[in-house]
């Protein structure tokens, strides 16, 4: 059976279409089913207007005093369902109920543990989004990616809010959730082997406004730096950090010989010391960053092959760290100073965007729990 737990405040208007269509795609999929309705004391009926329809499919509510918050509500939820498949979707209709048949469907295959729905895989979107809505919603995600790559890796959408699991994902595992993203502490958390992703397109509000505001902002950020912390992977950051630190030393210093010391000119000094540094980091990330992360399922790459895609993914950093050089050097700094701008400015880059591919290059993927 699947227990599918539906959070709310203040979704009368549309709670009980949302309530008809999943309970309509989950007999689609010929499952039974449960559906748990977790209300922060709406004001507006919600909870009443399904409880109206138990009569009609199997529907419970569970009642809550105040605003506790979108993740608190789906662990109780959990807590009461009786499936050995637990899911949870949004009520507003942004999250079309139809998906959760595909997500059935994926989780009664032997080897997926987890299905989740994806805004970011192809055949997925979002509709009505203006681009400053994107643009956000992209750089949340990146984040994510990129404060906890072992975790998410190979997840393309870390922040849905639609998804099952078994519940053998959970057995045993602790969560703490802080905000409203509990996929994220699933992924960090949970005791799973595989997950599949189903594509849907996000659809614009039906009614009400969004809960979001600085306070949840706020929480996302805090909730990141939790897990990062309780999954090791901050330990990781340091080693990682610690790592481009050197590897920028190496590139200052060598254009500082080879341009002031043996008077090369910097056009060809350049070239060198970025590899020099490249070099530098990868040798010291295969021996210490990644020594211990456990690898992809399938077998590592060879090294030669792990050192060509590093240089391939970091090619746009060592560009940009070039280009910044040769403009400051032409406007009078120092070589070695005008190194160090360039330096900054790669190294910025490739953090905002290159991380999760760069963390991928040694086949990391999240840690497997004992």
């Amino acid at each position: 059976m699947i227990s599918l737990v539906i959070p709310t405040y203040n979704e009368g208007a549309v709670i009980e279409q949302t309530l008809r269509r999943a309970a309509a795609a989950l007999r689609a999929a010929h499952e039974e089913f449960e559906l748990i309705v977790v209300d922060d004391s709406s004001a507006d009926g919600t909870a009443e207007i399904a409880e109206s329809l138990g009569r009609e499919f199997p529907v419970r509510v569970l009642r809550r005093p105040g605003r506790l918050g979108l993740a608190t509500a789906v662990l109780d939820g959990w807590a009461t369902a009786r499936g050995d498949l637990l899911a949870v979707m949004d009520a507003d209709l942004q999250h079309p109920p139809e998906i959760l048949r595909p997500l059935a469907e994926a989780l009664r295959q032997p080897d997926t543990d987890m299905a989740l729905a994806s805004r970011y895989t192809p055949g997925g979107g979002m509709t009505g989004w203006s681009w400053i809505r994107r643009f956000i919603s992209w750089g949340a995600t990146h984040l994510a990616s990129s404060v906890l790559p072992l975790t998410l890796a190979d997840v393309s959408d870390p922040l849905s809010g639609m998804f099952a699991l078994r519940r053998s994902v959970l057995d045993g595992v602790q969560l703490n959730p802080l905000g409203y993203k509990i996929l994220l502490e699933v992924l960090a958390k949970g005791r799973y082997r595989k997950f599949t992703e189903v594509s849907y397109i996000f659809e614009p509000r039906g009614h009400g406004s969004s809960k979001l505001g600085p306070r949840q902002y706020l929480e996302y950020l805090m909730h990141l730096a939790r897990l990062a912390r309780s999954t090791r992977q901050l330990a990781a950051w340091v080693r990682y950090g610690s790592v481009g630190l050197s590897g920028a030393v190496v590139n200052i210093v060598g254009v500082y010989f080879l341009a002031e010391g043996f008077g090369w000119k910097l056009l060809a000094a350049l070239p060198l010391a970025i590899q020099l540094a490249l070099l530098n980091n990868f040798i010291w990330n295969e021996s210490l960053t990644f020594r211990k992360v456990p690898a992809a399922d399938e077998p590592r790459k060879g090294l030669f092959t792990r050192l060509l895609r590093y240089e391939v993914i970091c090619f746009s950093g060592a560009l940009l760290n070039a280009g910044v050089t040769l403009i400051l050097a032409d406007h009078g700094l120092r070589a070695a100073l005008a190194a160090a701008g360039g330096v900054l400015t790669g190294g910025f880059w490739n953090f905002l965007l290159n991380v999760p591919a760069i963390w991928r290059v040694w086949g990391a993927s999240r840690p497997r729990p004992a």
